[in-house]
């Protein structure tokens, strides 16, 4: 018998044959199907597929082991989704292929409050699907403590139960650095500078164990006395943390280190460029990692005339190398940068320089060429905010603090969301959040919802509200 080869597609709804090979006399051809119930759902949605098949056996990429006219359910769609059937009879390959559309509401839906209030804390999604949020302050009073409590959030109950307590508090807004390792588990650099004193203290680290559901501490940090750091994952499964409060409380730092997460070690890599605290770092497809923005004014060795920087660098992993690239148009910090389906990276909001302290323009980094150009205007300023890139290529800004008002306020957060689509590069108003969400953390799950939760109510004290964007 001679090898055929035959691939099926979905044309509207129907499955047609492309064959190749010789067909003997009385032979119909095999027989295969799949078809997708329903054929577009939204984000975080289940569908059930049914394969027809004839012969044994037959499996669907991503589901396994199927049989002929039992239908299967999947898990939740993050995002639109092919599904291939295959069934192997002999020397035949059979596929069949559907696909199913997956898309956001474009909702904020309200979730019930968590056991606990934080504020100032930080959150990050476990390979299971669930996210944990953990430390922060979970008292306005100045007697409490910062919090050692975690949560965790169940995506399929929407409801939160305690996780397991941290070996030292994580406290955003202060000194804690967060950062996701391959092994499934994550990285908590914590402490620094004692405000008060401005004493040298040692930048201890505690690794979450995904498996052992639980924290350890790993090797300080090589430089003592750094804080408001940039942690970052690399493509080896290590963690590059930059810049930051110096030495002294009002000192910047240029000290990069890069955590073996093998080793569980810090090194030290050089010095950037510049000095920064408030800066992005963005890991790039090539491997490489922008640094852009933040504080660099006034500090040795280099000092700058602005006050929000508007210079770039790359970080090769590589040579641990630093290198200037193209600048910012404008100069700015506490930003939100977010990564491109094609590998650009987009720069919004934060703080800038006189005659424009808060910066509506936005602008994309292109890494082939190395320079910004602008891509259009927020409609609302705002710092210290989310840019969270969706699974449909956009990217949705959140949250973050609005500038002073006209009775000196601060710490108000930003009830409006924003989301930039790159196929039309166009910025449009996205769904506003029911609560303040100052302080809050955004969090991307597995199913492609994004968690928003705690902060600041708007009195000014933690909360323990949570929503979904869907």
């Amino acid at each position: 018998m001679r090898q055929r080869s035959v691939l099926f597609h979905l044309v509207a709804g129907t499955l047609v044959a492309c064959s190749s090979g010789h067909r003997e006399a009385g032979d119909s051809g095999p027989e295969l199907a799949l078809t997708a119930a329903p054929a577009a759902v939204f984000v975080g949605e289940r569908i059930q597929l049914t394969a027809v098949f004839a012969g044994e056996s037959a499996s669907i990429d991503g589901i396994g082991p199927v049989q002929s006219g039992i239908p299967v359910e999947t898990p939740p769609l993050s995002r639109t989704t092919t599904f291939t059937v295959r069934v192997d009879r002999g020397d035949e390959h059979l596929e069949a292929r559907a696909t199913v559309q997956a898309s956001y509401r474009n909702r904020i839906r309200a979730l019930a409050n968590a056991p606990t209030a934080h504020t100032n804390h930080v959150a990050t999604a476990l390979p299971d699907g669930h996210a944990i949020v953990m430390g922060g302050n979970t008292s306005a009073a100045l007697s409490v403590p910062d919090s050692t409590r975690s949560q965790i959030f169940d995506p399929a109950s929407e409801a939160f139960t305690s996780g397991p307590d941290l070996l030292f508090s994580a406290e955003a807004q202060e000194f804690t650095s967060i950062a996701p390792l391959r092994s499934g588990g994550f990285l908590l650099v914590g402490t620094g500078i004692n405000g008060a004193g401005g004493q040298l203290h040692p930048v201890i680290t505690q690794v979450f164990d995904f498996a052992a559901a639980s924290f350890s501490r790993v090797g300080d940090a090589a430089t003592r006395g750094t804080s408001h750091r940039t942690a970052t994952p690399l493509s080896d499964g290590g963690v590059l943390l930059s810049g930051g409060f110096g030495r002294t409380v009002t000192g910047l730092s240029d000290v990069a280190e890069r955590y073996d997460a093998n080793a569980a070690q810090w090194r030290t890599v050089g010095s950037m460029l510049h000095v920064r605290v408030g800066h992005t770092a963005t890991l790039l497809r090539d491997g490489r990692m922008l640094i852009a923005g933040g504080l660099t004014c006034c500090q040795e060795p280099n000092p700058s005339p602005e006050f929000w920087a508007s210079t770039a660098e790359i970080y090769d992993p590589a040579t641990d190398a630093f290198t200037a690239t193209g600048s910012m148009i404008a100069g700015r910090g506490l930003h939100a940068a977010a990564l491109l389906p094609d590998g650009r990276v987009l720069i919004s909001g934060g703080d800038g320089n006189d005659p424009a302290p808060f910066p509506l323009g936005t602008e994309i980094f292109d890494p082939a060429t190395g320079q910004f150009s602008a891509s259009g205007d927020l409609q609302a300023p705002r710092d210290s905010h989310s840019a969270v890139s969706l699974t449909d290529g956009r990217v949705l800004v959140i949250g973050g603090e609005r500038p002073p008002d006209l009775a000196g306020r601060v710490g108000v957060g930003v009830p409006a969301t924003e989301i930039f689509d790159p196929a039309t590069a166009r910025w449009s108003a996205g769904p506003m959040l029911g609560a303040a969400f100052y302080a809050a953390t955004v969090t991307m799950l597995s199913n492609g919802k994004v968690l928003i939760f705690g902060g600041q109510d708007a009195g000014g004290f933690p909360q323990s509200a949570a929503a979904l964007f869907e």
